[in-house]
């Protein structure tokens, strides 16, 4: 016959513990890794705007006047990181 665990037991506990801190592993890796392809990292709308403290409209509005490259797949707009940087190199002011 088996071993009956109950919801007290021990093992439980450390399975119920393990399986929340792989949770927890699992969501940052969604948050901070990016989707690649073809060696180059993309970001999403979402995750630009909040990587740069700005809002989504604000992204549109480097869109439309033709500021920042982008690509749209399916109706999605997903950025390049290194095309990221170039905007962010092309709008750096350095300090008087």
């Amino acid at each position: 016959m088996g071993t009956i665990y109950t919801r007290d037991s021990n093992e439980i506990g450390n399975f119920h513990a393990d399986s929340l801190t792989v949770l927890e592993i699992v969501e940052r890796l969604n948050t901070e890794i990016h989707p690649s392809f073809l060696g180059k990292k993309f970001y999403t709308d979402a995750q630009l705007s909040e990587k740069l403290n700005i809002s989504r409209r604000t992204l549109q509005e480097y869109r439309d006047n033709r500021q920042i490259a982008y690509y749209r797949l399916d109706g999605k707009i997903l950025y390049a990181d290194d095309d990221v940087e170039e905007f962010l190199k092309s709008t750096y002011r350095p300090k008087y």
